[in-house]
């Protein structure tokens, strides 16, 4: 079997050669379609606390934020991608570097309410019902509000093989059983409107997937 820490890197490059000239490009074209979720962290981003990428693969996300004058933090388990988050990060945002770091989303390094959000996108999915409850408490225990995407059925077709696409009740099932209250649901797709008309023709049954992915925004349960 391959590594896995190459696994994801291999993904990412493979996709970013073929459908992109440059991330230049990938960032013109994807952050807006990615706007409903960047948003949210943006809405709940204080400037006196950072936020936190968890699971940044690439660190797209953080490299896109800390452009825009966040304080950004990074963590993947992967060397490769922790490698390859610091270098997108010196290309995007040199004057604002992203503090990329490896480590376990299970078991976040900092104190108490460190952060201000915590974030990811396609990471949840690949991890046990037991194990998402253990994330989402960790992510609540370190920052304020915890705002993660999750892929719907539209996918059909796994990345790395062991994702999960539940539908939102599930979710919503599994978040119950955390630490945490739903405070916002929302969701968007990945692609543009015209690859999206494309995908309908070539499966039809596609036009009753509407949603590419969940959105949901968290907060910690208030104590009766």
């Amino acid at each position: 079997m391959e590594d896995k820490n190459n696994q994801w890197n291999k993904l990412y490059e493979n996709y970013i050669n073929k459908e992109f000239k440059n991330w230049d490009e990938y960032f013109k074209t994807k952050m807006k379609l990615k706007r409903k979720f960047l948003n949210q962290v943006l809405k709940y981003y204080d400037e006196k606390k950072p936020v936190l990428e968890c699971g940044s693969g690439t660190g797209k996300f953080s490299a896109y934020l800390a452009s825009k004058g966040v304080k950004a933090y990074a963590m993947d388990l992967e060397p490769a991608m922790v490698e390859q988050a610091k270098k997108l990060s010196k290309q995007v945002s040199p004057e604002n570097e992203v503090n990329v770091f490896q480590g376990d989303i299970r078991h976040i390094p900092f104190e108490n309410k460190f952060f201000s959000v915590t974030h990811s996108s396609g990471v949840m999915e690949h991890y046990s019902d037991e194990e998402i409850v253990e994330i989402i408490n960790e992510q609540l225990r370190v920052s304020d509000v915890c705002v993660f995407s999750v892929p719907t059925s539209y996918f059909e077709k796994k990345m790395l093989g062991n994702e999960r696409f539940m539908k939102r009740n599930k979710w919503r099932e599994i978040i119950d059983k955390s630490n945490a209250e739903i405070i916002k649901e929302t969701g968007y797709h990945y692609k543009t409107l015209q690859n999206r008309i494309i995908d309908i023709c070539k499966k039809p049954s596609r036009i009753f997937k509407p949603i590419a992915l969940y959105v949901f925004v968290l907060k910690e349960k208030e104590e009766k």
